[in-house]
């Protein structure tokens, strides 16, 4: 619906309920184009209001959900999920729904109930095989993660990143990095409430460090190419952007892009799978950026190649690391991965990328403990 055919919508149902205040559908309708214009906070009004008269209307309990997700409120999204699972116990959106919320909350085994659930009643639905699949590579289960990538690449036969994760599991092998479209659906089913959680319920320090390390770095006065990888909605390009001449984001996710695209801190926003990005884009850059992206990769090898290729010399690449003590890489029990410094330190040399900056800094909470990692600043030889 066009903007100007939705506030006419929204005059003409609140018009209604001046002399009809007790008009279900006029309610209800006044809360679904509140919703479609981005106004959560007017439209949990009007849904709540008929969910005190109505609190057996399923679509009103999943709209309060919805809001409340948009919201960043997971824990009250969940709850009147659950209400509208009372409701409805076969629905298979709002069990994965459930699913994913739970998974972003920590909770993998409940997540994996509800992803299962919802296979159980649709065995054909990809989201929920693919999500329960990674679900079960987090819990380290993995035939249990093989079966259901398998199922997924039954689905999407044609799927090369589900063919690399099935290859590797079924070889025993480690995981170089999370599946491609795992990243993708994870980020799209969070788009819509990616700031707010991670502002307000992880405390999401990352953005905040790149800032104040650039500043230290004295790069404010120049005109630098930035390119953000893993750009996502543009949490750490809003702050980096007075660094910047020419800004440049990369993600995977449609949806995440649409967010950072609203925000208009970008020249140029690329959907693209970075690799892509960085080995056919023929651009350098004085600045790459990926906060919150290596921790999604075990071997750096193959994106430490490519960023050097991809900046100037003396250009920087900023990036934190989740840490391991003992092993280059691992994967965690939330499903990130960590990096040993030492490994960071050898892909450097061998990349001619000396360490200009380094730290040990909190980057977020994660069940009320604060999660420490690595904040890192490379600068590329003059001459290679």
């Amino acid at each position: 619906m066009k903007k100007h055919n939705l506030d006419e919508s929204i005059a003409l149902y609140q018009a209604l309920l001046e002399r009809m205040p007790d008009d279900f559908a006029a309610r209800f309708y006044l809360g679904c184009a509140l919703m479609e214009k981005g106004n959560m906070d007017g439209a949990l009004t009007e849904f709540l209001l008929i969910a005190k008269s109505e609190p057996t209307h399923f679509e009103t309990q999943c709209n309060i959900a919805a809001c409340y997700l948009k919201k960043g409120s997971l824990s009250q999204a969940k709850t009147h999920y659950l209400s509208a699972l009372e409701l409805m116990p076969d629905d298979t959106q709002v069990l994965f729904n459930l699913g994913v919320i739970d998974a972003q909350l920590g909770n993998i085994d409940v997540a994996i109930r509800y992803y299962q659930k919802a296979i159980h009643i649709q065995p054909d639905f990809f989201e929920a095989h693919n999500n329960v699949a990674a679900a079960f590579l987090v819990k380290q289960h993995a035939g249990l993660a093989l079966h259901h990538f398998q199922e997924a690449a039954r689905l999407q036969p044609d799927n090369s990143s589900l063919q690399y994760t099935i290859q590797a599991l079924s070889q025993n092998q480690q995981l170089l990095a999370a599946p491609t479209d795992y990243i993708k659906s994870l980020f799209d089913s969070y788009a819509d409430h990616y700031d707010q959680h991670l502002v307000n319920a992880l405390d999401y320090q990352v953005p905040i460090h790149f800032q104040r390390v650039l500043t230290d770095l004295h790069l404010k006065n120049k005109a630098q190419d930035v390119l953000d990888i893993g750009c996502g909605t543009g949490l750490c390009g809003g702050l980096v952007k007075p660094f910047a001449k020419t800004l440049t984001g990369v993600d995977l996710s449609k949806k995440m892009l649409e967010m950072a695209r609203e925000k208009n801190f970008y020249d140029e926003l690329v959907c693209e799978d970075f690799y892509s990005f960085l080995t056919n884009k023929n651009t350098v850059y004085d600045l790459i950026m990926a906060g919150d992206v290596l921790v999604y990769i075990g071997d750096l090898g193959s994106l430490f190649q490519h960023v050097q290729h991809t900046l100037r010399a003396n250009g920087l690449f900023i990036f934190n690391t989740e840490i391991s003590e003992t092993d280059d890489y691992k994967m965690n029990q939330s499903g990130r991965f960590a990096h040993q410094k030492k490994y960071i330190e050898r892909l450097a040399k061998q990349n001619q990328l000396a360490i200009v900056y380094h730290e040990k800094a909190m980057t977020r909470m994660q069940n009320n403990e604060p999660v420490y990692g690595y904040l890192y600043v490379l600068q590329r030889s003059e001459a290679l």
